[in-house]
């Protein structure tokens, strides 16, 4: 029964969601914390070419074209930053969402029945879609929305029903 196995659907759960993407994510806040370091340095670069302007240590030209480039490069970065700062946002807040739903299976484990409490406190909808009549089969697809983690890509249906199969005649 699913709460008989809830460690392993967390598990599964986890990997599919955060394993892979938490390399990408250090790898994220580092070239995020980088970007933040450079803006910062043209800053300081583009008072300094002003100054260098005023003093007339460079050209007037030569100023508007440092800063031209230096500019665009800022603008470039600074859009990078938003974008990655939304990412790993998202990311945070789907691992908060995912230790969120972990709490709740922790305050499940072993439960040995399933009352609507529980239900609620795990699925956020249950989709059940029409049979496909072109097919020829009757089955209906469920489709299961869980509170904190959405859908979760399940082993495909076949392995779902072998498994079940074999879980009865054992």
């Amino acid at each position: 029964m699913f709460i008989d196995d809830i460690t392993s659907f967390r598990d599964m759960v986890y990997e599919q969601r955060f394993e892979k993407m938490e390399k990408d994510m250090k790898r994220r806040k580092k070239a995020l914390e980088q970007a933040r370091k450079r803006i910062t340095e043209l800053d300081r670069i583009f008072k300094r070419i002003y100054e260098d302007d005023v003093n007339g240590t460079i050209s007037h030209e030569r100023f508007l074209k440092l800063s031209a480039e230096y500019e665009a490069e800022q603008k470039e970065l600074t859009e990078f930053v938003y974008a990655e700062q939304n990412a790993v946002h998202i990311f945070e807040q789907d691992k908060a969402d995912f230790d969120n739903f972990a709490a709740v299976i922790r305050k499940y484990v072993g439960v040995k029945e399933l009352t609507p409490t529980i239900v609620n406190e795990f699925v956020k909808k249950i989709i059940v879609h029409a049979p496909d009549k072109s097919s020829g089969h009757r089955r209906q697809k469920v489709q299961i929305v869980w509170n904190f983690i959405g859908e979760v890509n399940l082993p495909n249906d076949s392995q779902v029903i072998e498994r079940q199969r074999k879980g009865r005649t054992a």
